[in-house]
């Protein structure tokens, strides 16, 4: 019986060192765990603020295109009205040199007529 008792004993040892040696791993495991369950988390925020980020970034960019499109619009009416302007002053500008085409016809017969009028004198 000694023998048995202590071979029961010694079996007792080693199941409570492999319980021991388990037990250590089991907590290695829970480390493990609560790290991946800490990283998990954080990219989890990471990929909200990302997703609050490209919202924001496309409220952005659609206000420009918005801007640029208004902008665009605006310079064609612009290109538009210098078109206008652009053929209004080339109507001026042939007004103006037939108004100095007559000006110089006027000038040449108020020449002829005082020329006349001094020969009469």
């Amino acid at each position: 019986m000694p023998d048995e008792l202590d071979e029961i004993r010694r079996r007792l040892d080693v199941l409570e060192s492999r319980m021991d040696s388990e037990a250590g791993l089991r907590a290695m495991m829970d480390l493990d765990q609560a790290t991946l369950t800490a990283r998990f988390d954080a990219q989890d925020n990471l990929l909200r603020a990302l997703a609050v980020t490209q919202s924001d970034h496309t409220r952005r960019l659609t206000r420009l295109e918005d801007g640029q499109r208004r902008l665009e619009g605006t310079v064609e009416r612009l290109e538009g009205t210098v078109g206008r302007v652009e053929g209004t002053v080339g109507r001026v500008e042939g007004t103006v040199e037939r108004l100095q085409g007559t000006v110089g016809r006027v000038e040449v017969g108020l020449q002829t007529i005082i020329t006349l009028l001094s020969k009469d004198h």
